[in-house]
């Protein structure tokens, strides 16, 4: 069951959203003209299926990308928020459109579901889709780290979010020490934005992990701050001391 700020903006969302329609035209070797006529009608129930379906695709599978997304999000924020479905990834259709530049109203709807959707993620203790994954997915539909991470970076220190930036940099550390764009979600500039999500680490994860379980994690990426051949010799050395 939501909660009474994640049920405020879903409700946020249906005023702004609810009722629009999109063209019933799109790419008929993956979709019937059935399933298409449903964008057509308002509030018609999609299910789970067709809804992501229709979420994930590409834009030219549709005539008209935005209106399509539009059309969906009130039904995929639902989604979203009752933690039912596995499955949603990136990248996402939100994602692929310039929703920044929408009406005023459409925007702040969309902000507040996704802060606030990212806000309990963080929180939770054990929440119902992974802090990785909602991560992922709110960087894809942002298309941008600092709405994400200033909300981390602003989180108390010593709680729930600590534990869980902890769990997710012990997964991804191989990875960022290895200046892997695919970190990031696939059809973003990884090579651009890994290493503001670097610098980002090393300002704010260092210090958030100095009480975990593994003492060399938070050492290991304060090694995110070094060019790549100084990088290995220090890892090298970090390894051996600890040996």
């Amino acid at each position: 069951m939501a909660s009474p700020a994640l049920a405020s903006a879903l409700r946020r969302v249906d005023a702004v959203f609810g009722g629009i329609t999109a063209p019933a035209e799109g790419c008929l070797r993956c979709y019937d003209t059935e399933e298409l006529a449903l964008l057509a009608v308002p509030r018609a129930p999609l299910g789970d299926d067709l809804l992501l379906r229709f979420f994930h695709k590409v834009p030219d599978h549709f005539t008209d990308h935005a209106a399509t997304i539009r059309r969906l999000l009130p039904e995929l924020f639902a989604l979203v928020a009752s933690g039912r479905r596995s499955g949603i990834d990136a990248p996402t259709g939100l994602g692929r459109t310039a929703w920044r530049s929408w009406p005023g109203d459409q925007v702040a709807a969309i902000e507040g579901f996704l802060d606030v959707w990212w806000r309990e993620t963080l929180a939770a203790p054990d929440p119902p889709y992974g802090v990785g994954t909602v991560w992922e997915l709110c960087v894809d539909m942002h298309r941008s780290l600092a709405p994400v991470h200033d909300v981390w970076a602003a989180a108390p220190r010593g709680g729930t979010e600590d534990r869980h930036l902890g769990d997710w940099v012990a997964y991804r550390i191989d990875e960022l020490l290895q200046d892997d764009p695919f970190v990031l979600p696939w059809d973003m500039d990884g090579e651009a934005l890994l290493p503001e999500l670097q610098a980002w680490l090393v300002e704010h994860a260092v210090p958030r992990l100095a009480g975990r379980p593994d003492p060399l994690l938070a050492r290991k990426v304060a090694l995110l701050a070094l060019p790549p051949e100084e990088r290995w010799v220090a890892y090298s050395e970090l390894v051996a001391s600890a040996g």
